[in-house]
């Protein structure tokens, strides 16, 4: 009975989790984060519990259809919170809207289809329109509350492959560029590389001749270790996703 209920309440199947994850220790062994987020009172929640919240609900999250629903939905209500708190608290405004910040870009990354054929059919549109709200959030929120390069270029990538998604090429490539001039500025070769070779992903789904391009960035990337490797095997997959998608669609 149980078992039935959690199959057909994502939401439930997720608040279970979080609390399992709280009651996995004994008191002294958990989390001092959990710990202290626990402690709070009834109505009252700050900027580090919210990030624990968002993490716990993260860990247990198996990016399927079976809990999209619930992944989504609460990861939001975390964002609104952190966003609303920020507001009525203006002496803690920056770190309200700094603990957004990586909540926006896990539920843009989470919510993406490019990963895998697997992701098309947990993920619908719904999804999709919320990811790409959160990734623009996430690009504004960072730039709020000055974020460095190293920090700002994942939310423009995040940025780009959900313009990449909605068949919007040519602002997937620019995000993309911008994404790997912030990389360049942090010092970040790998990352800066590996948001070139989007730009080339980008501009080949959108009809144009730059494989070789590609396959050239995809070699200097497999030279760079296990990080490089999975860059690079990322790009196959996508276009693999995407031109299913196109398929599938009856798009030319």
């Amino acid at each position: 009975m149980r078992n039935g209920l959690i199959r057909k309440a994502p939401a439930l199947t997720l608040f279970l989790a979080l609390l399992a994850t709280s009651n996995m220790a004994d008191e002294n062994d958990r989390d001092p984060a959990v710990r202290k987020m626990l402690a709070e009172p009834l109505t009252e929640t700050s900027p580090a519990s919210l990030r624990t919240a968002s993490f716990m609900l993260g860990k247990g999250f198996k990016r399927g259809a079976d809990d999209m629903d619930g992944y989504v939905y609460l990861q939001k209500l975390l964002v609104m919170q952190a966003l609303e708190l920020a507001k009525q608290h203006p002496d803690k405004a920056l770190e309200y809207t700094a603990a957004a910040v990586p909540m926006t870009y896990n539920l843009a990354a989470n919510t993406w289809v490019g990963w895998g054929p697997e992701r098309i059919g947990a993920i619908d549109e719904n999804h999709q329109r919320l990811g790409m709200a959160a990734a623009r959030k996430n690009v504004e929120l960072a730039a709020q509350v000055g974020l460095g390069p190293e920090r700002r270029r994942n939310g423009y990538w995040i940025l780009g492959a959900h313009q990449l998604a909605a068949g919007d090429y040519d602002a997937a490539a620019e995000s993309f560029a911008t994404s790997a001039a912030l990389g360049e500025e942090s010092g970040d070769a790998a990352s800066a590389a590996m948001a070139k070779g989007w730009v080339h992903v980008a501009r080949i789904l959108a009809g144009e001749d730059e494989t070789a391009d590609l396959a050239a960035i995809t070699s200097q990337l497999r030279g760079l270790g296990k990080d490089g490797v999975f860059y690079a095997d990322q790009y196959a997959v996508a276009l693999d996703v995407f031109r299913a998608r196109r398929v599938q669609s009856g798009a030319p």
